[in-house]
């Protein structure tokens, strides 16, 4: 690649795989590597651009890996109350910006087991619930004592459980986290990251026509 023979087919398969995978990263950045890899093509400086197209690459590796999530999914038969609860408090200790949680039947105990200890004033939390009555007094509470924004909104249209972390990760859980293998089993499973923005759009959707209650 760094010498100066002609390229060949295998030497362009190899470019044009890197300027995929760069354009999944960031089309900006995607744009420049296009012109690096022209230049080296034509024999342009091509040792220095050589240097420029691993240093990109690796860079689009790593920021890649960093959005997926660290952990397998996981199943808990009845009675592992325990082990979910660890398990999801870790999912919520990695979020930074945002913390979206989709739960039909969410009840209060989202603050004390989950949120509390996890959750700083620099992340915004969205709840959509189909009933809120046992979540807006201590959501209420919750938001003036740490100083967090949480906002709630109710719906009657969803009946999936799902939680995205910083609009980059995604989770989905089998019961409602109140009830989170008490009697029956659960799962906690994360969605490829390649289609999380998907997702997060449909329930972003639902939560614009959702209705507001704090």
């Amino acid at each position: 690649m760094e010498g100066d023979v002609k390229y060949g087919d295998a030497q362009y398969k190899w470019l044009g795989e890197a300027l995929s995978l760069i354009s999944k990263w960031d089309q900006t950045r995607a744009n420049k590597f296009q012109t690096v890899t022209k230049a080296m093509i034509g024999n342009l400086q091509r040792q220095m651009c050589y240097g420029i197209v691993l240093t990109t690459i690796r860079e689009a590796i790593a920021s890649l890996e960093s959005t997926l999530p660290q952990d397998a999914g996981q199943v808990f038969g009845p009675g592992a109350v325990y082990d979910f609860f660890k398990d999801l408090n870790k999912i919520l200790g990695k979020a930074t910006r945002t913390v979206f949680i989709v739960d039909p039947y969410m009840d209060d105990a989202i603050f004390d087991r989950y949120l509390s200890g996890n959750i700083s004033s620099s992340i915004a939390v969205q709840l959509l619930v189909s009933e809120h009555a046992k979540v807006k007094e201590a959501a209420a509470a919750f938001s003036t004592q740490h100083n967090v924004k949480i906002s709630i909104r109710q719906s009657k249209t969803i009946h999936d459980r799902v939680i995205f972390i910083d609009s980059k990760q995604c989770w989905v859980f089998g019961t409602s986290i109140k009830d989170a293998a008490v009697k029956n089993p659960t799962y906690l499973d994360p969605i490829s990251a390649d289609i999380v923005p998907k997702t997060l759009k449909i329930y972003e959707e639902l939560w614009e026509k959702a209705e507001p209650i704090i």
